[in-house]
């Protein structure tokens, strides 16, 4: 699906929201509090409907946008979801004490102040949750408690509306949440019918390790990413994504995460023989999406270089002349994994050109400090010929955006991943 699509898509639910709204308005029409109320109301469903239709895993959504763009999505929905939904609940207040002088309470109303402060509760979680130093476990186990707040929220349009083209809006609305929450739980039914075993943990550095799963084969892109969960010792844990690090087609599947978070810290703890659940594939961060005859330059920062590996290893298997030029950026060699392994793809693939760049250890003999553009011009060459992908922390994201903007790359000859949710 493209942008453009997207955005025709979402606005014509919106015009048949505010149509239908219209129509539902007793003659002559009025912009009252309460009407405007209701027309909040509607917007805010709506776009609350949309986030799950965003974070559902619908793949032709998620491949035509990317994962970056839907998360941008998925948070910027939620929060004007949540400010049109706070702005109608005071505009009823202002309607009751109004026209009576009091706030009418009952049943509905009571359920949908509950799920408004439930709503507020999972906002402030997904906007702080790092602020408040929450383990990502929680901040996902409370951010899937929206799935149980939304028919709540039915229950209370319902129970609230009359039987007007609106109501009957809502009743799609609720069609379609019906139809994402049936799609998630067969998405989640086939992968648990599916399990991989884990067939190697390997450590590639410090604290860097792979982690290689037996299992049906799987289908994917170089650079795509899958959504995997570990059964170890019996505990089950929550759904993580990873970038698969290994080549199409290869005979077992593999990520290569970091210890820096509250599941990767203990990664080096899986065991040979667990159960390993996979949702695969996703992701449109893939040399494959693009001409080959550009010159390709892979900028990496860290453990970003995962999803860079998966495209180097297929295209030795697939067109070893292809040129391509390897900018890897880390604090010190310590970080270095699959060091003697770019070595050795050098001497297989004669286009290819690996250069580390360190930024915290001056006494290394290569290349120091941040890959900025005098780096980059360096190294690449023609820059009207070169495709960049970049995929590192945020910080390094944008720091590299502005300095390939130096160089007067164009914007859609530059694609990323930004390594963090």
């Amino acid at each position: 699906m493209k942008w453009r699509y997207f955005w025709l898509g979402i606005g014509s639910v919106l015009a048949i929201i505010v149509v239908a709204w219209w129509a539902s308005i007793p003659s002559p029409p009025e912009l009252s509090s309460r009407n405007l109320s209701r027309l909040a109301a509607a917007l805010g469903l709506t776009l609350l409907w949309g986030q799950y239709l965003l974070a559902s895993r619908v793949k032709v959504l998620e491949r035509g946008l990317g994962q970056d763009r839907l998360l941008r999505l998925h948070r910027w929905f939620g929060r004007v979801a949540l400010g049109l939904v706070t702005i109608h609940f005071a505009l009823i207040l202002y309607s009751d004490i109004a026209t009576a002088g009091t706030v009418f309470v009952n049943t509905s109303r009571l359920l949908g102040l509950a799920s408004l402060i439930a709503l507020s509760i999972t906002a402030l979680v997904a906007s702080f949750n790092r602020q408040l130093g929450l383990r990502y476990e929680t901040w996902k186990g409370l951010h899937l408690l929206n799935y149980f707040i939304f028919p709540v929220l039915l229950v209370h349009v319902f129970s609230a509306a009359p039987r007007t083209p609106l109501f009957y809006a809502y009743a799609l609305i609720a069609v379609g949440y019906a139809f994402l929450f049936g799609h998630r739980a067969l998405g989640l039914y086939r992968v648990r019918r599916n399990p991989y075993r884990v067939a190697d943990v390997i450590r590639e550095a410090e604290d860097i390790w792979s982690v290689h799963f037996e299992g049906p084969p799987l289908l994917h892109l170089p650079g795509q990413y899958m959504h995997v969960q570990l059964l170890r010792d019996g505990q089950l844990s929550s759904s993580h994504p990873f970038t698969i690090s290994s080549a199409p087609g290869a005979d077992r599947v593999s990520i290569t995460p970091k210890e820096q978070g509250d599941f990767t810290a203990t990664i080096g703890r899986t065991r040979i023989g667990d159960t390993a659940y996979i949702d695969a594939p996703y992701g449109v961060f893939s040399y494959h999406y693009h001409p080959p005859e550009d010159r390709k330059v892979f900028v990496a920062g860290g453990i970003g270089i995962t999803p860079f590996m998966s495209m180097l290893r297929d295209m030795r298997n697939r067109d070893p002349e292809h040129p391509v030029l390897l900018l890897w950026g880390n604090q010190s060699e310590s970080h270095l994994c699959f060091r003697e392994e770019l070595e050795a793809m050098e001497s297989q693939m004669p286009s290819l050109e690996t250069i580390f760049v360190m930024s915290r250890q001056p006494d290394w003999p290569g290349e120091t400090g941040n890959i900025d553009a005098e780096l980059i011009a360096r190294y690449a060459g023609e820059i009207p010929t070169c495709r960049f992908y970049i995929c590192g922390p945020p910080a390094m994201l944008r720091a590299l955006l502005g300095e390939l903007e130096k160089l007067a790359v164009p914007a859609n000859r530059i694609h990323y991943e930004i390594f963090e949710l």
